[in-house]
């Protein structure tokens, strides 16, 4: 917790004092604009292959019952796309590209009225060599290449002798080790994001004052708005229809774990009191260990639709045109980067900045956008928390349903 609030201090000391250095000597401050791109490169190229070994990883550790399983799919496919959904449709209403046209700068003249082709995206989709897609930072491929190699290893390692299997074993710890490798360099990388924000902050003041922070906080408050849409309606729909539970007993019990994730910004450490308020709920440690647990990396209903809502806002900035068709592929594109970084600070922003790379949208603009993400960071994670405990009753409900009548 006191790392966090330490890390805030600093991204608003940050900004605050990027603002006065473009006000002061906007020379100087459009000379130090190239820290922004080097430090999103840096993201990229620890993140990509972070989704490959923590995708691969899911699928080698995690061998529950494939009919429970696959029920918890069901379940967040569908929290996943209505989260994604309401992000797109706040995006298209209210249209918070408006405000934010200051963050695309030479992009923005680049790319007015260019349309992403739908059919050439989807062609980019599949791997070309081995190598390619980490090279190139393309999400999908990754997460393909994952997802094949992780079901061909429990494939092959199933039809091996113990011995053969014991050193298959062996080797998805490396893949472990390799995952926490990735993430730890991504830690480093993170840390450094305050010095991102002062130059972002520094380049908008110098070229347009400090008009632009009016727009800033226009988009949070738009983005707050389609989370807490999600909460107060999908979530209170499964809970009074499919669970037939009451909305008060639910948040006399699920505010806790929720405002606890809130203050420290992560729904993963707020996991032990999650798993503590299911018991009190009466869910059984079956569906909340597997919704909860094992489901930490696929419940990221906040990240989803921070990811939808902001890419859909920067195309609007930079006059980029996204067809109904790009826009759910664009989803599929944030569903899958999410489950990838799921756990790691600052994962919201981490995601997307593969979701824009592989879309062709440029990723600049984010750096700015980091300056008010701490806000919109923590309900991020008020809402996966919230995923998890909602994810888990659902799934209890359903197993209870399918369970043989007792005699």
């Amino acid at each position: 917790m006191k790392q966090i609030i330490t890390s805030v201090r600093w991204i608003i000391l940050a900004l605050v004092a990027g603002a006065a250095l473009g006000l002061t000597f906007p020379g100087t401050a459009l000379a130090i604009t190239p820290i922004t791109k080097f430090l999103l490169q840096l993201i990229k190229a620890a993140a990509t292959p972070l989704v490959l070994f923590a995708v691969m990883e899911a699928i080698l550790r995690f061998r529950v019952a494939g009919a429970d399983f696959f029920k918890l799919l069901i379940i967040v496919l569908i929290n996943s796309s209505i989260a994604i959904a309401i992000g797109l449709l706040i995006a298209n209403i209210f249209v918070p590209g408006q405000y934010l046209t200051f963050l695309a700068g030479d992009a923005a003249a680049a790319g007015a009225g260019k349309e992403i082709d739908f059919l050439d995206m989807i062609a980019k989709q599949l791997p070309v060599s081995i190598v390619q897609p980490l090279a190139d930072n393309s999400i999908m491929p990754v997460v393909i290449m994952a997802v094949a190699f992780g079901f061909a290893w429990r494939k092959v390692r199933a039809a091996q002798n113990d011995a053969a299997a014991a050193l298959m074993d062996q080797g998805e710890h490396w893949i472990s080790f390799a995952r926490e490798m990735c993430e730890t360099l991504l830690i480093w990388i993170v840390q450094l994001i305050p010095f991102a924000v002062f130059a972002a902050s520094a380049r908008v003041t110098a070229e347009h004052g400090l008009h632009p922070f009016k727009g800033l906080g226009q988009y949070v408050l738009l983005c707050l708005l389609g989370m807490a849409i999600h909460v107060a309606f999908t979530y209170s729909a499964w809970l009074i229809i499919f669970v037939r539970a009451s909305l008060r007993d639910f948040w006399r019990l699920a505010i806790e774990p929720a405002l606890y994730s809130f203050g420290v910004n992560s729904s993963l450490v707020a996991l032990p009191l999650t798993l503590r308020t299911l018991d009190k709920l009466g869910i059984s440690r079956r569906a909340s260990t597997l919704a909860a647990v094992v489901g930490t990396n696929l419940n990221n209903d906040g990240i989803i639709l921070y990811e939808g809502f902001t890419l859909l806002a920067l195309a609007q900035a930079g006059g980029i045109e996204m067809s109904l068709s790009t826009q759910i592929f664009a989803a599929i594109y944030c569903i899958a980067a999410a489950m990838g970084v799921a756990g790691v600070p600052e994962a919201g922003i981490v995601a997307l900045t593969l979701v824009l790379s592989g879309l062709g949208i440029p990723v600049e603009a984010l750096a700015l956008l980091l300056s008010v993400d701490w806000i919109i960071a923590r309900a991020r994670s008020l809402l996966n928390t919230t995923s998890d405990l909602v994810g888990s009753m659902v799934l209890n409900r359903w197993l209870d349903l399918s369970a043989p009548p007792a005699r």
